[in-house]
């Protein structure tokens, strides 16, 4: 298994999996620490799923586009 050549600037352009990972902070907070309930809405991990899906399905441009020819 390899990875891709060029991982670094993929991975500093991967938004959904940034958003991801905030939504899953997010929802520990929220489950654990009742008292942050008041300032952090309960739908909170629902919009950031929303925007990793945005993120990954709409946004980012279709692999013919940055295809390198060899």
């Amino acid at each position: 298994m390899k990875l891709i050549p060029d991982w670094r600037r993929v991975l500093s352009r991967a938004w959904s999996l940034r958003l991801i990972e905030l939504a899953a902070l997010a929802d520990i907070i929220l489950n654990l620490v009742p008292a942050v309930s008041d300032f952090l809405p309960w739908w909170l991990t629902l919009l950031l799923l929303g925007g990793a899906y945005v993120g990954r399905m709409l946004a980012q441009p279709s692999g013919e586009e940055n295809a390198k020819t060899e």
